[in-house]
């Protein structure tokens, strides 16, 4: 059920395996929260920009067989004033880089913050460890209102889990955000790469399932793999807490055909001068020869499954985890659960893949095959 990277590549590597496969998705298309559309010709990312970067041997070599394979090197800005009376703010790397921070003049109050960090960082909650990794400055200037503004909460009360795989001090002067050694991103947005995934499996879209399906499922089916949210499968609205974005879209006139209106494809906006979290401009991804742009505000606190709220305590994943008992608890077959939203984690796309292809694994040799 789902019909986003993980329910689309389980879907193939099942009926690769020899198994007759249905995947059922919810909405009018398939993709997920991958899915890019057009405006006037125009490719955008309604759901905010999807880079697709990996070191995982396995999981490159399948995104290649489905024509994924042009690079990208993904770099992105940050906007930060460093006064409330500045009027014009600095445009700094994401991550920071020590180097570009040595020109500004707050640099002598961070280099003595720097200097009395601890050798690993630490805390239990996401400011705390932050604060260890970059010092007060540089949180307040890159991370706290950003953080806040994403999240509708302080950061000491989100999970320092995440932390070091979303935030980073670089010395190296690597300016790329990702450190993966594939990275790709197609002209046309990830539609057409899902979409021959799914070439060889049977799609039906528009399938609403929920928990009160079981019954019905279990008769026509051996198995069923879940990668919606668990609160709306088991039709539980509330019982866990999600974040989500509106991406504000507006087409542009450029001066000709390849031009762009913002500084990069992702531009952090930390500062509580505007409301939104960044803006993405797809084009400069895509790299598309056509008159005019898309630019994207991106909205957060909008009422969409998108994001899970990660605390310090623990506790959505821990009621995650009591829904899919209480879900397997309906069927009479096999039931698992895989992907982003099923298993209430903050992952990438590859990882969304690879778990595709562990359960697809595992309900094989499960089932005989």
């Amino acid at each position: 059920m789902g019909a986003g990277w993980t329910g689309a590549v389980a879907g193939r590597l099942l009926t690769d395996a020899g198994f007759a496969v249905e995947v059922l998705e919810k909405t009018s298309v398939v993709g997920g929260h991958s899915r890019a559309e057009t405006m006037n010709g125009v490719v955008y990312e309604p759901n905010g920009a999807h880079i697709f970067h990996t070191d995982n041997q396995a999981v490159n070599e399948f995104v290649n067989a489905h024509g994924l394979t042009r690079p990208y090197d993904h770099k992105v800005l940050t906007e930060v004033f460093l006064s409330p009376d500045d009027d014009e703010g600095h445009l700094l790397s994401w991550p920071p880089q020590v180097d570009e921070l040595k020109e500004l003049p707050v640099w002598p109050t961070v280099e003595r913050e720097l200097a009395s960090l601890p050798l690993q960082p630490t805390g239990d909650n996401f400011e705390d460890f932050v604060v260890s990794m970059m010092g007060r400055t540089l949180y307040d200037l890159f991370i706290r209102n950003y953080t806040a503004k994403q999240w509708g909460r302080p950061a000491t009360e989100l999970s320092a889990r995440f932390a070091p795989k979303r935030v980073e001090l670089r010395r190296d002067g690597h300016r790329g955000l990702f450190r993966d050694r594939w990275q790709y991103f197609p002209p046309n947005g990830i539609n057409e790469v899902i979409e021959s995934v799914l070439s060889t499996v049977a799609v039906t879209l528009d399938s609403e399932i929920t928990v009160d399906d079981a019954h019905r499922l279990g008769q026509d089916y051996d198995a069923v793999i879940i990668t919606a949210a668990l609160d709306d499968f088991a039709r539980c609205p509330g019982e866990l807490e999600w974040r989500g974005i509106e991406m504000r879209s507006r087409f542009e006139p450029t001066d000709g055909p390849g031009g762009v209106l913002t500084p990069a494809y992702v531009t952090n906006r930390p500062s509580t001068r505007v409301p939104y979290t960044r803006t993405v401009e797809t084009k400069h991804a895509t790299g598309q020869q056509i008159e005019g742009t898309v630019v994207s505000e991106e909205m957060p606190g909008a009422p969409r499954r998108h994001y899970p709220v990660l605390t310090a305590d623990g506790a959505n994943e821990r009621r995650n985890t009591e829904l899919a008992e209480k879900i397997a608890e309906h069927f009479e077959i096999p039931v698992y659960f895989a992907g982003r939203l099923a298993t209430y984690r903050y992952i990438n796309q590859d990882e969304a893949i690879a778990d595709a292809m562990a359960v697809a694994h595992r309900v094989a040799t499960e089932l005989g095959g």
